[in-house]
């Protein structure tokens, strides 16, 4: 039989479950006995990971290379956790839990387990949702799905129920905070509305006590106990246990020792809970909201459910059963509710994949067939959009597509006026977020999506119908259509490493294309290393322009010119012309006697349409300076730019004099060479221009 299990993967505690021989969910206990693993873990001089309560305890001993709390930075591209030589990603440590958890439950049913459905916080965004489905592929599953954390409470809770309801749950675990509201019916679970914080839960409390204890120590005796790694350890273990002590008792007593010194403070739970009010406010300004959102008051709720270990905190039943003016609705463990309903999805999920069937004939498959005739109903916790530009051209925005707690999967479509030109790749750069704002700072750019193989027609105009989609995981789906071919579109989606300054800057518009001619200094002197580098720099601005919009060209010149390459989008022709530049007298003399600017002239009356730019590479002093400035007084005259770069016996001030400004004039050396070519290349494209070029000299 192929097995799978539901998993509950936690900040500070994970927990496993699957469905038995009878369709009943159960807990899956750890290599341990216990229902509950720490999320932690500890990595050994040769890099071996322990996983669970062990590192937990090693953790309390002192050592340092103990990973925790790694699910908060999930999708954090700058996030490392370091262990001797190693690195590692929070996804990379989600993978290593996953696998252990695995490796557990598979000793305990006795077989390999490849199926499994993973929850997430309501909140989590298409980063921290795709990150936590590659670290259960890396891990060895095969992820049916990913399902937020409420929900799967709900499923666990509303399963057995024929009534309807109307409930808020109320899910506070040790690293994140989600409120969903839900409707249940006897063919349906159906939520309405969800958000949160993935950034609060029962460590915050825990390190509100911490802060104060250590207060209270540098009080008494005039320094920080936890300048010491181990004595910190040490506390934030002791905190929490002090705070689990404060949710049965009225008062706990917490010691702390550090270099010979000893404090012993009394916490009362009334100080507790001063201490961490705004914890608790965040919570109740979160809940409020999502209510809000939902068009709805607590009178029009029959209840709350509260899930995750940290609502075993008095101060949060207390304020449930304050605002919501009833008492918490019970049926379901706090531990165990989340990976109790992922595991009843997981069944689910088996038995759409093929012909599946839990259990025997008997009453007590009943409670798992009945989730098959109830239909779950998901949203998503954030808008999806797109980067745009507002309607007066001022600024980047946020386009909302698909509106946040719209049921999943949806989906939109838009129709996208794109234009082409003929011979050039003409792909379409799409940038999507999640925000709740149109203000672009306001939201995260979560995905860039290039559309390839889009045909150009003669007028330069097609139309794209992009598909935009979240499906029933959350995750963001895109699909494009060109609708002159009528064809699906490859569709590439590129990892967000760029500079995203610009999103915060003025748009540029849409600039003319340009035409670049680089023109190389042919003669003797460039023989040797000055021709390898110079070739390596042209090189070097070809791969940072943008072929697609813009043409090169490729001239050398000495005592006369030649275009070895003419004005082109091919890279190819660049490339081969530029490999093919020597100083062959041959070809255009051994001397200084030309006049390339002239000769771009030339080739740029022709150009009009376009923005023409002359780049001039030289290594010494030219015989036919003259009529060299008197072309650049007419290129200043007519809008050609000239940028001008010397080594080696080049005369600064005739660089300045030919450039179309004395900015646009550099004097440099070989090993700068090709660095600066590449910032030129950059400049230019996102400029439109060789205005106020920013050298790396």
């Amino acid at each position: 039989m192929e097995r799978f299990i539901g998993i509950d993967l936690g900040t500070t505690y994970s927990s496993v479950a699957t469905i038995d021989e009878y369709g009943k969910p159960v807990i899956v206990r750890n290599h341990n006995g216990e229902s509950l693993t720490p999320s932690v873990i500890y990595f050994d001089e040769f890099n071996n990971p322990i996983v669970g309560s062990e590192a937990k305890e090693l953790l309390q001993s002192g050592e340092e290379n103990v990973a925790m709390f790694f699910k908060r930075f999930m999708g954090d591209d700058v996030y490392r956790f370091y262990a001797y030589d190693h690195e590692y990603t929070a996804k990379d440590l989600s993978a290593i839990m996953l696998r252990k958890l695995k490796k557990d439950a598979e000793e305990a049913l006795g077989g390999e387990i490849k199926n499994v459905v993973i929850t997430v916080p309501a909140y989590f965004n298409d980063l921290q949702r795709s990150e936590t489905v590659a670290a259960g592929v890396e891990a060895g599953f095969n992820v049916l799905r990913i399902i937020n954390e409420p929900t799967a409470a709900a499923i666990t809770y509303g399963i057995s129920r024929s009534n309807h309801q109307r409930l808020l749950v109320y899910d506070l675990g040790g690293g994140t905070f989600d409120v969903t509201i839900l409707e249940i019916s006897p063919d349906a679970i159906k939520v309405l509305a969800t958000g949160g914080d993935h950034e609060l839960g029962g460590k915050d409390w825990d390190d509100m006590l911490i802060s104060h204890i250590v207060e209270q120590f540098q009080i008494e005796f005039g320094v920080d106990p936890t300048e010491s790694v181990e004595v910190y350890n040490d506390l934030a273990y002791d905190c929490e246990k002090l705070k689990k002590q404060l949710s049965s008792k009225e008062s706990a007593v917490i010691s702390v020792r550090y270099n010979g010194m000893r404090g012993r403070y009394t916490i009362t739970r009334e100080k507790f809970e001063e201490l961490t009010e705004a914890q608790l406010r965040s919570t109740k300004t979160m809940t409020e909201h999502v209510l809000s959102e939902a068009g709805l008051t607590w009178a029009d709720l029959d209840g709350a459910l509260l899930v995750g270990g940290s609502t075993r905190m008095p101060m949060v039943e207390n304020w449930v059963r304050q605002m919501s003016g009833k008492e918490p609705l019970r049926g379901v463990n706090v531990d165990e509710a989340v990976s109790l309903g992922a595991a009843i999805q997981a069944g689910v999920e088996m038995q759409k994949k093929v012909n599946y069937k839990l259990g025997g004939q008997t009453s007590s498959n009943q409670q798992f067939r009945l989730l098959g005739s109830k239909k779950i109903v998901d949203v998503m916790s954030h808008s999806l959009g797109a980067v745009a530009v507002s309607e007066d051209g001022e600024k980047y925005v946020n386009s909302i597509i698909i509106p946040k707690n719209k049921a999943i999967p949806a989906t939109e479509r838009k129709n996208f006026l794109h234009h082409t030109k003929k011979n050039i790749d003409n792909d379409l750069e799409v940038y999507l977020t999640q925000g709740e704002s149109t203000d672009i700072r306001d939201c995260i750019v979560v995905g860039k999506y290039i559309f390839h193989g889009i045909k150009h027609f003669s007028n330069g105009e097609t139309i794209i119908n992009i598909e935009y989609s979240y499906d029933e995981n959350g995750l963001i789906v895109v699909n494009g259509i060109q609708q002159e071919t009528n064809k699906e579109l490859q569709i590439e989606k590129v990892p967000i490493c760029e500079d995203m300054q610009w999103l915060y800057d003025k748009p540029k518009g849409k600039s003319m294309p340009l035409n670049v001619i680089i023109a190389i200094d042919l003669s003797g002197s460039m023989s040797g290393k000055p021709m390898n580098m110079a070739r390596n720099a042209a090189m070097e601005f070809v791969s940072k322009i943008d072929l697609n919009i813009h043409c090169v060209g490729i001239m050398g010149f000495a005592d006369r010119s030649k275009m070895f390459s003419n004005l082109t989008h091919d890279i190819s022709s660049i490339e081969s012309a530029i490999n093919e530049l020597d100083c062959n007298a041959s070809r255009v003399g051994y001397g200084n006697d030309n006049n390339p600017l002239g000769d771009a002239i030339d080739i740029f009356k022709y150009k009009e349409d376009f923005k023409n730019i002359l780049i001039v590479l030289t290594d010494g002093v030219w015989s036919s300076q003259k009529q060299a400035i008197k072309s650049s007084d007419y290129c200043r005259e007519v809008g050609y730019e000239v940028v001008a770069i010397g080594f080696g016996s080049a005369d600064k001030k005739f660089l300045e004099r030919i450039s179309t400004n004395s900015e646009n004039a550099l004097m440099t050396n070989l090993d700068n060479l090709v660095d600066s070519f590449g910032s030129i290349a950059q400049e230019i494209s996102q400029s439109g221009g060789a205005s106020g070029l920013k050298w790396n000299k």
